[in-house]
């Protein structure tokens, strides 16, 4: 086909230029056609081979086929329990920065096409921040979703911690600092860092180009000196010592590095989730008797359960696996939005749903489980904040 198509196109360029008669031009331009339709072919047939190894790796990852098992078994991510910030930007208006942020340059809320939700832009070389408004937790964890979108330059994304507890007034430059980097485009590689020299970061092989235009679920959990980074579900970085000075816990932030020429477009952050993680399901469940989680997601609305609830889900698995005899109720609840009989139907439904799971996925004997719904009418937070509603939107475990 290519050999044809390098025929076709030279006769016409032949015929086009044979009134000027020079050989010379037109055997340059015979060269130039040739070279550029073979690199278009092997272009293609590079798309092609991409996409024929993405259903082998998914095939081999157990995609296909098999919707229950949902996500990696490596994917050992346990959200916080207390909730310290959450932000959805649900209450700032497009255009304006949102109320409890703040940033060293601008940024705004805006919406993206096909994409649910507000989302802030973090443009280039600004950094902004949560205004948390209290240290870091010895133990905690942070989440959110990230996109970056493709066909254009991008800036590189970072996003971690400082001891500056408020960078819009201080620089960050020649402070204490640790940091993950996704590069701007060529470069597929996360990385991170506790320099902002550009060049200095510790890297690991990920999809960077391919993930742009679609939607990342980043989670970090940090356990004393030990950090964690998990990209959609797949462990990146396991670090055990890198956490290593308190004053990191002084302020967590977002920061889209220079970059000459300055990119045309940012980056884009939602559903910041960040929380201190205090209690496990083992202790609570054998000791107390209840464990109470707010750590398994489900979709608005909905009963569907997010891939990010695995670990915590694992963990109780284990426990009722370990603990043979133990049987136990599970009940939902939800926040007061919407009407009360279809919270108390979604919070029903939600409860099955994390029962099914427990079954089908885990290998929990049925009649080891029960549930039941609460709806909105037990809460333990003011249902106001979006910290509120978050706690209250919670999952329990109580043995029976």
């Amino acid at each position: 086909m290519g050999t044809n198509l390098i025929t076709i196109i030279t006769l016409a360029c032949l015929f086009t230029f044979s009134k000027s008669g020079n050989a010379q031009i037109l055997k340059k331009l015979e060269k130039k056609i040739e070279r550029k339709i073979n690199q278009r072919i092997e272009r293609k047939t590079d798309q092609a081979i991409d996409k024929g190894l993405d259903k082998i790796e998914d095939g081999i990852n157990g995609k296909e086929g098999n919707e229950e098992s949902y996500v990696s078994s490596k994917f050992d991510f346990i959200p916080g329990d207390k909730i310290l910030f959450m932000e959805s930007f649900i209450t700032d208006a497009k255009g304006d920065f949102p109320a409890r942020w703040n940033t060293n340059g601008s940024g705004e809320i805006v919406s993206i096409h096909n994409l649910a939700g507000k989302w802030l832009k973090v443009p280039d070389n600004t950094l902004s921040f949560p205004e948390l408004n209290s240290i870091l937790p010895e133990n905690f964890t942070v989440e959110f979703d990230l996109f970056y979108p493709s066909g254009v330059t991008r800036p590189p994304i970072t996003f971690g911690f400082t001891e500056i507890s408020n960078p819009a007034k201080s620089s960050i430059q020649h402070k204490k600092i640790f940091y993950f980097h996704i590069p701007a485009t060529i470069k597929d590689n996360v990385g991170y860092s506790t320099s902002l020299y550009s060049g200095r970061e510790t890297t690991q092989s990920w999809p960077a180009n391919k993930m742009a235009g679609t939607v990342v679920q980043v989670s970090i959990a940090v356990n004393k000196q030990r950090i964690r980074l998990y990209m959609d579900n797949n462990k990146i970085f396991d670090l055990p010592k890198a956490f290593d000075l308190d004053i990191l816990r002084n302020n967590f932030h977002f920061r889209a590095a220079p970059l000459l020429p300055a990119p045309k477009d940012g980056f884009y952050i939602s559903n910041l989730r960040i929380a201190e993680s205090r209690l496990d399901a083992r202790s609570q469940l054998l000791n107390k008797g209840i464990y109470s989680t707010t750590g398994i997601y489900f979709e608005v609305g909905s009963a569907n359960i997010k891939p990010q609830s695995y670990g915590l889900l694992k963990e109780v698995a284990d426990v009722l696996r370990e603990t043979s005899s133990m049987k136990v109720k599970i009940i939902g609840h939800t926040d007061s939005d919407g009407g009360a009989e279809l919270n108390m139907e979604l919070s029903r439904k939600r409860a099955a749903a994390v029962k099914t799971t427990l079954e089908k996925d885990f290998g929990i004997k049925a009649d080891r489980l029960s549930i039941d719904g609460k709806g909105a009418s037990e809460p333990i937070a003011s249902n106001v904040t979006s910290e509120g509603k978050a706690t209250n939107r919670r999952v329990e475990f109580i043995k029976m």
